[in-house]
C-alpha cells in the first residue's frame, strides 16, 4: 500500500503544467548577410508559402517589397506608405498587416497592394515618431500584437474585433532591459514572443505572459525587422540604416 502512494504521489509531481515546463533556450549563429536594394528597410515576415519574405520601407512614400531569402527584389506592391514600420502575414487568409508609426494604424493588405481595411491602434504618445513599430499575428485566434517603440515601450493585443483585450508597458529589468521596441515575431508553436530592439542592439525571447527568460546582443543597433523560420530553424532580421539582410541559424 505504502509503495503504490509513492507511485501516485510520484506520478503527481511529474504532471506539472505546460506553464510549470522551462522554456526551450537558444543559441545562434550568423551564416550570411545580403545586401538590400531597399532604402531603410522595417519590419520583415516570411510569406505564408515559407517561399519568401516581405518587408517594408520607412521613409515616406515607401514600398512593401517581395523579397527573396538572399536580399533580391521579386515585387514591389503599389501601396505608399505615411511611415510604415512592422508587417506580418496572416497564414489563414494570405492578406499583409503593416503599421504606421505616426498615424497609429494599422492596415490590412491583399498581396496586390489594394487596401481592405485600417484599424486605428489607441496608444498614448509622447511624441510623434516614437510610435508602432513592431506587428505579428496569432494564426489560431486571428488576434494582433503590436509594439509601440517607446515613450511608452508599448505591447497592444487587439482580438478580431480590433478591440484591446491587453495593454502592457514593457519595463524590463536587466539583463533583458531594452530601450525601444523595434521589431516583433510571434512563435505561435512554442508561444513565444521575439523582440528586436533597435537602439539596444539586443533580442528579447518572452513567454505569453511577457516575461522575458533569454536575451541575444547583436552585432549592431538599428535592426528593426524579424522573420523566424520554424521550420528550418533560421531567423531572418533586417537592418535599417545598412539596408541589409541578417540570416541566423537557430540551434
Amino acid at each position: 500500500m505504502r509503495l503504490f502512494l509513492l507511485f501516485h504521489l510520484l506520478a503527481i509531481l511529474g504532471c506539472g503544467t505546460e506553464s510549470d515546463l522551462p522554456e526551450r533556450k537558444w543559441e545562434i549563429s550568423l551564416i550570411s548577410i545580403h545586401n538590400l536594394n531597399i532604402e531603410d528597410p522595417s519590419g520583415l515576415t516570411m510569406d505564408a508559402s515559407g517561399d519568401f519574405l516581405w518587408t517594408v520601407s520607412d521613409v515616406e512614400g515607401g514600398h512593401i517589397y517581395k523579397i527573396s531569402f538572399e536580399g533580391f527584389i521579386l515585387d514591389r506592391l503599389p501601396y505608399l506608405g505615411n511611415d510604415m514600420e512592422g508587417i506580418t502575414m496572416n497564414p489563414n487568409d494570405h492578406t499583409l498587416w503593416i503599421v504606421e508609426e505616426r498615424l497609429r494604424q494599422a492596415v490590412q493588405l491583399d498581396t496586390l497592394g489594394n487596401v481592405l481595411q485600417i484599424v486605428d491602434v489607441p496608444v498614448e504618445v509622447t511624441f510623434e515618431n516614437d510610435g508602432l513599430e513592431g506587428i505579428a499575428i496569432n494564426p489560431q485566434n486571428e488576434h494582433l500584437y503590436i509594439l509601440n517603440e517607446k515613450n511608452p515601450r508599448a505591447f497592444v493585443e487587439l482580438d478580431r474585433g480590433f478591440e484591446v483585450v491587453r495593454y502592457e508597458y514593457l519595463n524590463l529589468d536587466d539583463p533583458y532591459y531594452i530601450s525601444d521596441l523595434s521589431g516583433l515575431f510571434f512563435d505561435h508553436i512554442n508561444r513565444h514572443f521575439w523582440i528586436v530592439s533597435d537602439e539596444s542592439a539586443k533580442m528579447i525571447v518572452l513567454n505569453m505572459d511577457l516575461v522575458p527568460f533569454q536575451y541575444f546582443d547583436l552585432p549592431d543597433t538599428k535592426f528593426e525587422g524579424i522573420a523566424i523560420d520554424l521550420e528550418r530553424e533560421l531567423i531572418y532580421l533586417v537592418n535599417d540604416e545598412q539596408n541589409k539582410l541578417y540570416v541566423y541559424q537557430l540551434e
